[in-house]
């Protein structure tokens, strides 16, 4: 479980095919001084297992049915990854519940700059249009977001200054895709509305 608060960028070092997994070695940022062996990694908010750990580098290992649903073919050395480590429990909750489950990825339609915020336009399935809400959360490449506009066919989400310096959104450009994971509580929700009624409202104290 994370939180889409973003610690670190790391850089991709390489990325190599093992049978039916891709091995992807990232540097390892100071700070994430206690990872270990099965360690739980949010890379682009894609929960993530450690496999291989050095003094400057970690190594973990993504199934092929991830590479599928997510951005992960598209990643090249050199480029900037966003790194969170798993909650502990007693932590803060900042951002909002992530499991690092990516839903799918969506296109980037528009960057809009407005004072000191940087809008970016994302494309919306109709199919998930019911997963949204407007001021709901979203997590974009594993950052959590408010939802600052919804249509039909996209969405849009605000980036203040600090989002902007401690994740790759920012070099996210038009045409580009990014990883998205819908609010887990929308999913549960939506997964069982047909058996939620007055009466079970009611059951439930509301």
């Amino acid at each position: 479980m994370f939180t889409g608060i973003i610690e670190a960028l790391g850089e991709l070092k390489s990325k190599r095919q093992n049978g039916d997994q891709t091995l992807i070695t990232l540097s390892r940022p100071s700070s994430f001084d206690n990872l270990k062996y099965g360690s739980s990694i949010a890379c682009n908010g894609i929960c993530l297992t450690v496999v291989e750990l050095r003094a400057e580098s970690f190594t973990v290992q993504v199934m092929n049915e991830t590479v599928k649903k997510t951005t992960v073919s598209h990643w090249q050395t050199g480029e900037r990854i966003n790194l969170e480590r798993a909650l502990k429990l007693g932590d803060r909750l900042d951002g909002h519940w992530v499991q690092g489950h990516v839903d799918k990825t969506a296109l980037l339609l528009e960057r809009t700059t407005i004072k000191d915020a940087l809008y970016l336009k994302l494309e919306l399935p109709v199919s998930d249009r019911a997963l949204m809400i407007p001021q709901g959360s979203i997590a974009v490449n594993g950052v959590s977001l408010t939802v600052a506009e919804l249509s039909s066919g996209w969405f849009k989400v605000a980036l203040i200054g600090h989002t902007l310096q401690n994740s790759n959104l920012s070099l996210a450009r038009p045409q580009s895709r990014l990883n998205l994971e819908y609010d887990v509580l929308g999913k549960y929700i939506l997964g069982s509305k047909s058996s939620i009624s007055k009466e079970w409202l009611h059951e439930q104290g509301f």
